[in-house]
C-alpha cells in the first residue's frame, strides 16, 4: 500500500472522515488500528515483528525510568505477545478460512487451521521466551538503579538488533560465507540460504523504537506507561516505512496531548502532499526507466551504453533517489499535518550542499542525525584526536551503508563516503554561502560536491562492485556524444529542472510560506504545473519507495 496507490488514499479518507469528530483517546485508537491496518496490507504476519518491538521498548523504557508495571500487566503483555503470536504466526489459511465458515464447509474449515506441529513453531518459541521473560522481570526491578538501567537498556537493544540482524543480514552473511569457502576452495558446502522476505520499513521503525529506550536512557525524554499510545509512536502509518525517524521527545508528547486543527495546516498539507507526489510520480518513476536501463547493461555485460549516457543515467539515479527519498517524507508530513502532527524535515536541498559534511546534515536528515547520535557520538565522535575522529566516521558511514542494504554494494558506498567526509575534514574545507561576492565559488562548489555524491552513488546503485567499476571507468575514458544522451539530458530537464527552481526558491520545505505569501498568480502557476504534471505526465509504471526494500 503506498502514497502513489488509490487504495492508500481509500484508507486515509475513511480515516480522516471519522478523525476530527473523535475525542483524543479515539483518536489515537483510530490511527492506530489504521496504522496496522497500514502495515498489515503487505503481509500481516509482519504485524507481529513490529508489536514485539513495541511491548519490547515499552518495557524497556519503563525499567529505565524506574517505573515498574504490576503482574497482572506484566501477565496481559504476555498474553496479548502470545496471543498475537497464535493468530499471526502459526500458518492458519484465514481465506479459505472464511470461505469454510461462510459455506458452513467443515470439512474446508478444518483444511484452513494448522495440520502440523512445526506451525506452532512461532507461538511456542514466543510463549517460552515471554514467560520466561515475565518471570525474570521482578529480579530485574529489584536490581541497584545503575544496573537496573543499563540492563533495560541493553536488553532493548540486543533484542531490536537482532530481530533487525536476522530478518535483514542473515542470508546475506551466510551467503558471504560460502562465497568466502568456495574462494578458499571449497567447493562442496552443504548450506542453503533461508530465503527470508524482509518487512518493509524494519529498520526505521526498529530505529525509532530502539532510540525511545536510549533517549529515556539518557534523560532525553519521558517513558509512557500507556501501551496504546507508545505504539502509535512506533508505527504512526504517515511515516512508518520510510521516514523520518522521529525522535520520542518529538513525536510522543504529540500523540500523547490533544491536537487541534490549526490555520494553515489544511493549506501547508496540501502542498506538501502535491509536491511529494510529484517528486514520486512525476520525477522518479518516470526516470526509473531510464536509470534501470542504464545500469542494467552494466550488470548483464553485451553492448555498453557511452561515457555520456552512462553519467546521464547517474545524473538520472541522483533525481530519482531523491524525488523517490524526500518525495515519501514529503507525503508524510503534509498527511500528518492533516491530522495535527508535525513531523520534521527530513530533506532540505542537499544537492546545493557545498561540502560533503553539508550534504550529509541536508540529506535524510532524521536517519543522519541518528547515526550521529546513537553510532558517532557514543563511539567518542571528535574526541581523541583526528586519527580517532576518522576512524569514528568511517565506521559509521561503512555501517550507514550496511544499514541500507544486505550487500557489498552498500557497505563500500558507506565506507567510501566516510572516506570523502574524512578528505573534505583533512582539507579543512568549509561551507560556501550563495552570497554576492562569491557566487561563482558557490556554485563551483556545488557542483563539486554533487559529482562526489555521484562517484559515491555507482555503488549505491549497481548491481554488484565489478559493475560499478566498469560503469566509472566508461564515464572517464569515453565521451562519444550520442542522440540517446541528448534526449536523455532533456528527460531530465524537463522532469526535473522546475521541481528544483521551486526548491530552490521555498529553500526546500524550510520557507513554504514563501509560496502563501506569494500573489496568486504566482502560487496559480506552481499549483497548476504541479497538478498538470499528474494528470498528463505520470509514469506509465508505478514504482514502489526504494526506501521500503531498507
Amino acid at each position: 500500500m503506498n502514497y502513489n496507490n488509490p487504495t492508500f488514499w481509500l484508507l486515509f479518507a475513511a480515516v480522516y472522515a471519522f478523525y476530527w469528530r473523535l475525542r483524543h483517546r479515539r483518536q489515537n485508537d483510530l490511527l492506530l488500528v489504521a496504522s496496522y491496518v497500514f502495515y498489515g496490507f503487505w503481509d500481516y504476519r509482519f504485524l507481529f515483528l513490529i508489536l514485539i518491538s513495541t511491548i519490547i521498548d515499552f518495557i524497556g523504557g519503563l525499567g529505565v525510568a524506574g517505573v515498574e508495571l504490576p503482574k497482572w500487566r506484566r501477565l496481559r503483555l504476555a498474553a496479548l505477545l502470545i496471543g498475537s503470536a497464535l493468530v499471526l504466526c502459526s500458518n492458519v489459511r484465514y481465506a479459505a478460512l472464511a470461505a469454510g465458515l461462510v459455506h458452513l464447509d467443515a470439512h474446508a474449515v478444518l483444511g484452513a487451521l494448522p495440520e502440523r506441529l512445526r506451525d506452532f513453531a512461532v507461538p511456542l518459541a514466543t510463549a517460552a521466551v515471554t514467560l520466561a521473560y515475565v518471570a525474570f522481570l521482578p529480579w530485574l526491578y529489584a536490581l541497584p538503579e545503575r544496573a537496573r538501567r543499563k540492563t533495560f537498556l541493553t536488553i532493548s537493544m540486543v533484542a531490536n538488533l537482532a530481530i533487525l540482524g536476522f530478518f535483514k543480514y542473515c542470508d546475506f552473511f551466510v551467503g558471504s560465507f560460502v562465497n568466502l569457502l568456495h574462494a578458499l576452495g571449497v567447493q562442496v558446502v552443504d548450506v542453503r540460504l533461508l530465503g527470508i522476505l524482509l518487512p518493509p520499513g524494519i529498520s526505521f521503525y526498529t530505529f525509532q523504537a530502539m532510540s525511545y529506550t536510549v533517549d529515556v536512557y539518557r534523560g532525553d525524554a519521558t517513558p509512557t506507561d500507556d501501551l496504546r499510545d507508545f505504539a502509535l509512536f512506533v508505527c504512526f502509518f504517515p511515516h512508518l516505512v520510510a521516514g523520518p525517524i522521529m525522535r520520542a521527545s518529538t513525536l510522543l508528547p504529540q500523540v500523547v496531548h490533544p491536537r487541534q486543527r490549526r490555520p494553515r495546516d489544511a493549506e501547508e498539507g496540501l502542498l506538501l502532499v502535491l509536491l511529494g507526489l510529484f517528486k514520486k510520480i512525476v520525477i522518479a518513476d518516470n526516470l526509473a526507466p531510464m536509470v534501470n536501463m542504464i545500469f542494467f547493461q552494466y550488470g548483464r555485460g553485451g553492448h555498453l551504453p557511452t561515457g555520456p549516457e552512462s553519467l546521464l543515467g547517474l545524473y538520472g539515479f541522483m533525481f530519482q533517489v531523491y524525488g523517490d527519498f524526500s518525495g515519501y517524507s514529503s507525503v508524510a508530513r503534509g498527511i500528518a499535518k492533516w491530522l495535527g502532527f508535525d513531523l520534521i524535515i527530513n530533506f532540505q536541498t542537499p544537492y546545493l550542499s557545498t561540502t560533503p559534511s553539508e550534504h550529509w546534515r541536508r540529506w535524510h536528515i532524521s536517519l543522519s542525525t541518528w547515526f550521529r547520535d546513537y553510532l558517532y557520538i557514543p563511539l567518542g565522535g571528535s574526541r581523541g584526536g583526528m586519527a580517532v575522529e576518522y576512524r569514528n566516521v568511517i565506521i559509521t558511514m561503512t555501517l550507514a551503508g550496511l544499514w541500507h542494504g544486505a550487500a557489498w554494494t552498500y557497505v563500500i558506498w558507506g565506507a567510501y563516503t566516510g572516506v570523502l567526509l574524512c578528505i573534505s575534514r583533512a582539507l579543512g574545507t568549509k561551507e560556501v554561502r550563495n552570497v554576492a561576492g562569491q557566487r561563482l565559488r558557490w556554485l563551483w562548489r556545488v557542483l563539486l560536491t554533487f559529482h562526489l555524491t555521484c562517484s559515491s552513488y555507482l555503488f549505491f546503485r549497481s548491481s554488484s562492485v565489478p559493475a560499478a567499476l566498469h560503469m566509472g571507468a566508461r564515464i572517464l575514458t569515453d565521451f562519444t556524444p550520442t542522440a540517446t544522451a541528448g534526449t536523455m539530458l532533456g528527460l531530465l530537464l524537463f522532469y526535473a529542472g522546475p521541481l528544483f527552481a521551486l526548491e530552490a526558491y521555498t529553500e526546500g520545505e524550510r520557507h513554504l510560506e514563501r509560496l502563501f505569501t506569494a500573489p496568486w498568480p504566482r502560487q496559480a502557476v506552481a499549483y497548476a504545473y504541479c497538478v498538470l504534471m499528474l494528470v498528463i505526465f505520470p509514469a506509465v509504471q508505478t514504482h514502489e519507495f526504494i526506501y521500503f526494500q531498507f
